[in-house]
């Protein structure tokens, strides 16, 4: 009798799993490293009309894409977007990007061209930032091994030698317009933040925030911004 009804509790748990609606079909999802979904959101057209509708966003290629109702998809390049947002249901966390004239970090031309950004921030100096995806070897034998702080995708298959993984690069948008790549994150910064360095380092050492951590760059970005 024991036994049954463990098995009777046992059944209607997995019955209840099964019934529920998966994560992914309401959060962010990856369904490559480079690529990423949302169930709902809208992108904002130079030509002003708005576009709602499931997001996709191709990093790679700088596309956007939205699902409309008939199954058909519309595809926009950053030339002719202003910004898209993108949104997890039922949080309602957003994601905004923006279309910002970039030099593609070469400071020597002064050729720019539209390119996404994701927003992390807002204020004066505004924290932006996009992705850049690498592969680690993670065999025992090799001097990549130990490393640590990467953020790994979903394609790592345990067992390969292999991980492929995104790395987080920083941008500042400045009020101008202007976009400044932060290459070596906290002297950039500190050279940015000019005569407010230093209380915002007294920031950083009390709440103990270090630049490697998005949400403490953003944290230490933000003080700076309020300081102004």
């Amino acid at each position: 009798m024991k036994n049954h009804t463990l098995l009777l509790a046992l059944f209607s748990f997995l019955l209840l799993l099964f019934c529920l609606p998966p994560t992914a079909a309401h959060a962010q999802y990856r369904p490559s490293i480079d690529v990423q979904e949302w169930p709902s959101g809208k992108v904002v057209l130079v030509s002003g009309d708005t576009i709602y509708g499931p997001i996709t966003f191709y990093r790679t290629e700088d596309i956007v894409s939205v699902l409309h109702d008939d199954g058909s998809k519309s595809l926009y390049a950053p030339v002719n977007v202003q910004y898209f947002v993108a949104q997890e249901e039922p949080s309602g966390r957003a994601y905004t990007f923006l279309s910002l004239m970039w030099n593609l970090g070469r400071d020597y031309t002064d050729f720019k061209k539209p390119t996404f950004f994701e927003q992390l921030n807002q204020g004066t100096l505004k924290l932006i930032m996009r992705e850049e995806y690498l592969r680690k070897d993670m065999s025992p034998t090799s001097p990549m091994y130990a490393s640590t702080h990467l953020y790994t995708s979903e394609n790592y298959v345990p067992g390969s030698e292999w991980v492929e993984y995104i790395k987080p690069l920083y941008y500042i948008e400045l009020p101008d317009g202007e976009i400044v790549t932060l290459r070596n994150v906290k002297r950039d910064l500190n050279r940015l933040f000019g005569n407010k360095a230093r209380e915002v380092r007294k920031y950083i050492n009390e709440k103990r925030l270090t630049y490697e951590k998005p949400h403490h760059l953003m944290a230490i970005v933000n003080y700076y911004n309020s300081l102004k």
